[in-house]
């Protein structure tokens, strides 16, 4: 039978002539030398007695140092050299996230732990900067934006940023006749920063807001009213420069299992 190309296939026993032809062995299975060596048995397994014991390596006597102690170097040797007061200290406690690798390894690298730490501290120690360059140029009484009787007006923190002056002057003017408001934007962004002053006619109303407007709620969100202390407190700083009253959703809070379990011992 031709094959492609014209090459012709030679018969079975063609085939069977040139295996035998091919294959250089006596052995009756007709396998090359290579793999009958691979099922060649192996040499017999060495017989053991049932009472021999098996040999141990001989143990090596443990020695103390005292012997030695003569030949280290002391004072007034030449090659004597007192320890460094840094060999001395104990090596700083290093951070790693498995606590095990801190007696399994020793890293003169900067573990990921220890760069978060540090970049925290740099943060830290950069806006507390930053905050005490601020606070020392802080002064209300030079800002062309504040205008109006500082005690005759009143703070509205944590408004909404949907909130307009004639909202404003919707909810507050019960209280009497309203001179000036000023919602705060950013200089940069003129985006809304969330509170306004509020300035009134006369001191009486300001104070009548001060105590019946705190609580509000407007446009979704309930507000807090507080009199303007820039300029009537002395060394007055700012929420944005780590000062001002906060909240009590700033306060810092017991957790609620703590007051469960005070609440149950009070018997209550």
């Amino acid at each position: 039978m031709d094959g492609p190309g014209g090459w012709r296939r030679p018969s079975r026993s063609v085939m069977t002539k040139m295996m035998k032809e091919s294959v250089k062995t006596g052995h009756p299975t007709g396998l090359p030398d290579k793999l009958v060596r691979l099922f060649a048995p192996g040499p017999p397994v060495r017989f053991v007695a049932e009472n021999a014991q098996p040999k141990k390596k001989p143990k090596l006597p443990y020695t103390g140092i005292g012997a030695l102690v003569s030949e280290f170097a002391g004072p007034g040797d030449a090659e004597y050299q007192p320890p460094s007061a840094a060999a001395e200290q104990l090596p700083q406690a290093r951070m790693f996230r498995n606590k095990e690798l801190e007696l399994q390894v020793r890293l003169d690298d900067e573990t990921k732990l220890e760069k978060k730490k540090r970049l925290h501290d740099w943060k830290v120690e950069k806006n507390k900067k930053e905050l005490e360059e601020k606070a020392a140029t802080f002064n209300p009484a030079d800002d062309p934006m504040i205008e109006g009787d500082s005690y005759k007006t009143l703070f509205v923190p944590r408004l909404s940023y949907e909130v307009t002056e004639r909202k404003l002057r919707h909810e507050f003017e019960e209280f009497g006749p309203i001179k000036r408001i000023r919602l705060v934007h950013d200089r940069n962004t003129d985006k809304p920063r969330g509170y306004a002053f509020i300035e009134y006619e006369h001191k009486k109303d300001m104070k009548e807001a001060y105590k019946q407007a705190d609580g509000r709620k407007i446009e979704g969100r309930r507000i807090l009213v507080d009199v303007e202390r820039g300029r009537t407190v002395e060394n007055w700083r700012p929420m944005r420069l780590g000062g001002g009253l906060g909240g009590d959703s700033r306060a810092a809070k017991e957790p609620r299992k703590k007051l469960l379990a005070d609440a149950a011992a009070r018997g209550t």
